[in-house]
């Protein structure tokens, strides 16, 4: 994902901030636009040349239509949205993404970047529960439709590409074959007014089975929506 996605979503994120409450007063409440910014932590099983970094950062943008409890202050909602997730590799590069199952071989010392890029657009569903009506925790499930996957290098050439080994490439894929169409999750956020924690399991695999490395993550990020 493109530096300009992450600057985007952080100046998306600044701005809800101060007309969060404005647009959740003009909806009556019943509509929440809101954003993510998080990291993902692989829990799947060990994979030959496929080691992840500590920090893989990912964002998310949604829409969600709110329907209230009689009575009460708690309520439901679904909508839909998108989700990119970054999976940096550490010392490796996807060599080759259009066979049918993931090889991943041995990236240069000297190499910049390395990283799978997988965007979804996304089914969520949660029930929140409102607390002294400044503090409101949410529990959800997300249903995710791969929508592309990609891979990127950039680094030299040196046991890579056929030309010159000391130039600066960058190669950019714009299909892996062996994803998973759909990929689930449960969700959590635990919100101040219009900040809040976020957090996801996806408990289904990144690639078909038996096909790529098992990427189950745990994401973990901040975001905004209207209270």
């Amino acid at each position: 994902m493109k530096k300009t996605s992450f600057l985007f979503a952080l100046l998306f994120l600044l701005t809800s901030i101060s007309q969060a409450q404005t647009l959740s007063e003009r909806t009556d409440n019943l509509v929440i636009i809101g954003a993510d910014l998080f990291t993902d932590f692989n829990t799947g099983a060990a994979y030959e040349n496929f080691d992840l970094r500590g920090i893989n950062q990912g964002v998310s943008v949604y829409t969600m239509f709110n329907f209230k409890f009689d009575n009460t202050p708690h309520f439901a909602s679904i909508g839909v949205g998108y989700t990119g997730h970054n999976f940096y590799l550490k010392d490796s590069y996807l060599s080759r993404p259009y066979y049918d199952y993931a090889v991943f071989s041995d990236a240069p010392s000297d190499f910049k970047k390395s990283k799978v890029n997988v965007n979804y657009i996304d089914i969520p569903i949660e029930v929140s529960f409102k607390i002294k009506n400044q503090f409101k925790v949410s529990a959800g499930f997300k249903f995710g439709i791969l929508a592309t996957g990609k891979s990127k290098y950039v680094g030299s050439g040196n046991g890579i590409f056929l030309f010159d080994e000391d130039k600066i490439y960058r190669a950019k894929f714009g299909r892996i074959n062996n994803l998973e169409k759909y990929v689930y999750s449960v969700t959590l956020r635990v919100a101040y007014k219009s900040v809040h924690i976020f957090g996801a399991y996806q408990f289904s695999d990144t690639f078909k089975n038996g096909s790529g490395p098992e990427i189950k993550p745990i994401s973990i990020g901040i975001g905004v929506r209207p209270f």
